[in-house]
This record gives C-alpha cells, structure tokens and sequence, in this order.
C-alpha cells in the first residue's frame, strides 16, 4: 500500500526542505522517521533487528583497540578540513574510511532509476550502509538526514513486499562539513528512521580526550555493525522468498526467552498489536496453548511485578530479561478477556477497599507501584478477582522516582507527583481514592 502510494522521486530533490516537509504532512506516504513527532513508529528499528541496539550499547561499553584510535584520528583530521566542493569532501572522507576502517564507501547507481548515492556498501543488491554527505552545514540542498532516508527507501523500494526473511536493515552515516552522526533504518510497514547518535563534533581540540574516545567508540561499533550486517545480507541471498510483506516485521526481532519458572528457553510466536502506540503484544508459546503478553521497555521492576504475583494481584511473570540497546522485555501471561480496566468497569467500594488491602501490603514490604491509574487494573466483572499491571515506575520506597514527562494534564495525579520526585507510598492510595472518586460521581450522575 505504501510502495504504491509513495511516488519514486530523486532524493536529492525531495529531500529539500519545501519538498520533504509536504510529503511528510501526508500521514499515507510518511516516512516514519520522527519528522514531523506524529511520523513516528511504535516498534523502532533497535526492535526490529538486534544490530541497531547492539551498535547502541557498543558505543557505550566498545573496548578501543588502536586501530579504532587511528580511524578517528585521521577522519578527525579529514573531516575538519575546508573543500571547494562536496565531491571533494565526500572523496577525502570515504578514502579514510577505507583505509582505516575497512570500510568501502562507493557511490553507485540505484537500481532502475538515474540516483547516485554519496556512498554506500552493498551485498547482492542489498545497500545495508549509506553514507550522506554535505560540504557545509550552511550550504543549500537536502536535508542529509531526509536525503539519507529517501536513498533508503529507493534503494529498498523494489526488495520490500519480497524479502520474507529480512527487514531491510541498513545503517545511515551522516557528514555534513566537520559533523558525523548515525541512523539504522529498516522497513515495517513503510520504511522506519531511527536517529542512533548524537552529532559528533569532529574537528574537536587534541586535548578533548572525552570526544576523541567516543569518537573512537562509535567508530569501532560501526565497523563491527557493517560486519553483523554483511553476515545478514549474505545469508538473506540464499533465503529470500517471493511472498507478501509478512507479518514477522511487524513485531520485534525477539521471539524466545528463559523461563522464570524453570530455566528452560521457551520459543513463542506474537499474535498482535494490543495498541498501535504502544510496545504490547499477544502471543503464544510455540507448541503449547499457552497464551502470553510481551511487552519491550526501558524501565520496570520485575521484583515488584513477582511480589505481586505472589500475592496474587498481577498476572504471573514468565520472563525478564535485557535485550541490545537498552530494552527490557517482559513476558507474563495474558489474562482472559472477562478481565477489564477498571475505566471500563463500576466497581463496588468492596472490590476497591480490596485493591487498597493490597497496596498498603506492597507498601509495608517498602515496595511503591508508581503509575495506580485505572487502566492498570483489570478486575472480573464479578469482582472475584483483580489484577495489577504496568509495573514499569514501580520499585522500593526512598528510591524510586518518577521519570519524565509525568501526564499531569490529562491524567489527575496527587500533589508531589512531578517528574524526578520520589514516588510516596501515599501517590498509590491517593491515586486509587480518585479512581474511587470519579466511580462515585459517575454512579450520582446516574
């Protein structure tokens, strides 16, 4: 649907200013790469192939061999320098690349059309790393970063709706004068745009042995993500398929995790989407009837969500475990569908006195959840039973403070609930008195 939709244009054209902005207006053609916020995807390309994460984390943790302090010493000296032209620049850049990293940057024809890239690496006709560059950051011409994307997407245009195996997995080299930064892109639905770096300052003071060793980091993870990326499109040669855009890339490249209960690896399969905005998925284990809820996030407790369990108001927890790029995947059983949200159910002032017994127990153990609102509890309309979920700002009292961002305009919390505060014990039974609040004023309505 996409693909026949979204018109192939020469990217150095669209990606200008005038140009891109309109096409990224048309929430049917938009490429998902956070320009404008509402051209935005709920599953990111660090979710959708390991390698994207796993760039993120070596940037932090890379161990820099000499070679990777020789890379950023001679693309430092490189990238600083003044060129009469972008040809020039883009010239000198690839050839450290190549000679330092290894790392061949070509400029090439895409496939059926008349656009050249500034660079790219390919393997059988799969760009998997595209170099964009600019002389200047003043100078006129395409966005690199729209420009980038739009290379993205026509070099990927004809492989989309065929690879069965593959999400399209690509990383994106940004070189606007003496500024470096890095992209992963890959394809869902429509080709998503996932900004992995800050910018780095290339033409830093020989003192600033900070940036010169990040500098050195990043270069490091790129030559080791080229390598993971090389090693895909290789053996994606021999797996391709013809078939319709499967459903595997709609859902996160993770699709097994260790048991909680028993050590064992367990291998399951998604099913759905809980809500297009949000990273909550069904699924159910390979070769059993099991039903579980997957859900992928940066923050959570699973000592809260297990204590819990225990006490038999939350949904048992299966499996926890970290995954690249700074992700949590937590996988619990999914509830039966008599269960509902407490938004969408009057509860009884017992069914409500019940929860608060609950709270008041966690909080007794120095345990907070955080986040009580009445979307996180789910309750049998026969009020037999409740459960707890969303276990994500939860954690011990006198420790645990509220991230950012705290919904405060449509979500009425109590007063101290504020971005970076300690979250109090009382924020829970103050959040449950207003949930029994508004129940009471809707059932006077009545």
């Amino acid at each position: 649907m996409f693909l026949r939709k979204k018109e192939s244009k020469a990217p150095s054209d669209c990606g200008k200013y005038a140009s891109f902005s309109k096409e990224q207006d048309k929430s049917e053609v938009a490429i998902h790469c956070n320009r404008p916020p509402p051209a935005t995807e709920a599953v990111p390309p660090t979710l959708l192939h390991p390698v994207f994460g796993q760039f993120l984390d070596d940037c932090e943790n890379h161990e820099i061999q000499w070679q990777d302090s020789r890379f950023a010493m001679e693309l430092s000296a490189a990238m600083s320098a003044f060129y009469v032209d972008e040809a020039a620049r883009a010239q000198a850049v690839r050839d450290v690349f190549a000679r330092c990293g290894g790392l061949h940057f070509t400029r090439t024809k895409i496939e059926g059309t008349n656009y050249m890239t500034d660079g790219d690496i390919s393997l059988n006709g799969h760009r998997f790393a595209i170099a964009e560059f600019k002389n200047e950051v003043g100078c006129s011409g395409a966005e690199p970063y729209a420009q980038a994307s739009l290379y993205y997407l026509e070099s990927t245009r004809r492989h989309a709706a065929t690879m069965a195996h593959s999400v399209l997995p690509c990383f994106i080299v940004l070189l606007f004068g003496p500024y470096l930064a890095f992209a992963g892109a890959s394809w869902n639905l429509r080709p998503i745009v996932q900004v992995l770096s800050t910018t780095l300052p290339m033409h830093y003071h020989w003192s600033d042995t900070k940036t010169r060793a990040t500098v050195a980091r990043h270069l490091g993870s790129l030559k080791k993500a080229i390598r993971t990326l090389e090693s895909h499109y290789r053996s994606l040669s021999v797996q391709a398929r013809p078939d319709s855009l499967p459903c595997s890339q709609i859902f996160p490249h993770p699709t097994s995790f260790t048991s909680l209960l028993d050590g064992t690896r367990q291998v399951f399969k998604y099913s759905c989407q809980l809500f297009p905005d949000k990273l909550v998925f069904f699924g159910s284990l390979v070769g059993k009837d099991d039903k579980i809820c997957i859900k992928f996030v940066r923050r959570y407790s699973s000592k809260v969500h297990l204590r819990c369990a225990s006490m038999e108001c939350a949904p048992s927890l299966r499996g926890f475990e970290s995954i690249p790029g700074g992700w949590f995947m937590v996988v619990m059983d999914a509830l039966p569908p008599d269960y509902v949200c407490l938004d969408e159910f009057q509860a009884s002032p017992g069914c409500l006195h019940r929860i608060k017994e609950k709270l008041v127990q966690l909080h007794q153990e120095n345990y907070v959840h955080g986040d009580i609102r009445s979307t996180n509890i789910m309750v049998l309309k026969d009020e037999t039973r409740f459960m707890i979920v969303d276990f994500d700002w939860a954690g011990e009292i006198g420790e645990t403070r509220y991230p950012m961002n705290v919904n405060r305009t449509q979500i009425q919390r109590p007063e101290g609930a504020v971005d970076g505060a300690l979250i109090q014990a009382g924020h829970d039974t103050a959040m449950l008195d207003i949930i029994a609040g508004w129940m009471k004023a809707e059932l006077v309505d009545c």
